[in-house]
């Protein structure tokens, strides 16, 4: 089972409800996926994937670091100043997001209006859990949930993408005018 840990300020997300919906686009197995939102630092070994959000004041960031499997990926901010200086004590992936030029993934355009409409680029190859090279792309995101920032929109859409969904299923819901939402 693959386990996603979101390190967060904030004790229950829509990121992850956007990201199980994702994945269920993708028919990837929810079975095979553990999503847990952490606020304190807490439970974190064992993570194949981390999400740092940013804004966690009470996190010991080297314990967190260390509670990821090796070979791991992290998926980082790279806008966060908290995060200038990270060290990395073992092998793992690091993905970023962001408005950053250096980013891993990024927006290169964002429209708010009735729901919000990203187009979500991938800046630099990455692979996904399974192997699978993802070639630096562009495809649209639509959501109706207006309670997201685009950052953690780029956030989910890396996760699922990291897990196995494929720009073609996500922004296949777009051409038939619907847009992603969720319970």
């Amino acid at each position: 089972m693959t386990s996603i840990v979101l390190v967060e300020d904030r004790k229950l997300t829509p990121i992850s409800n956007f990201i199980a919906d994702l994945c269920e686009i993708s028919d990837i197995d929810r079975r095979k996926i553990s999503i847990r939102s952490i606020k304190d630092g807490e439970g974190l070994e064992g993570s194949h994937i981390m999400l740092l959000n940013g804004g966690q004041p009470n996190l010991n960031l080297a314990r967190a670091l260390d509670a990821i499997v090796a070979g791991g990926v992290i998926i980082m901010n790279s806008d966060e100043r908290n995060f200038a200086g990270l060290r990395l004590s073992k092998p793992v992936r690091l993905i970023t997001y962001g408005y950053n030029p250096k980013s891993t993934v990024t927006a290169s355009s964002i429209i708010v209006h009735d729901n919000i409409s990203i187009q979500y680029c991938i800046q630099r190859q990455f692979s996904t859990l399974a192997g699978i090279i993802l070639e630096p792309q562009e495809f649209l995101i639509r959501t109706n949930h207006m309670n997201l920032a685009a950052e953690d929109i780029l956030a989910a859409v890396s996760i699922a993408m990291l897990c196995g969904a494929s720009a073609d299923k996500i922004s296949g819901v777009n051409q038939t005018n619907q847009a992603l939402s969720y319970v």
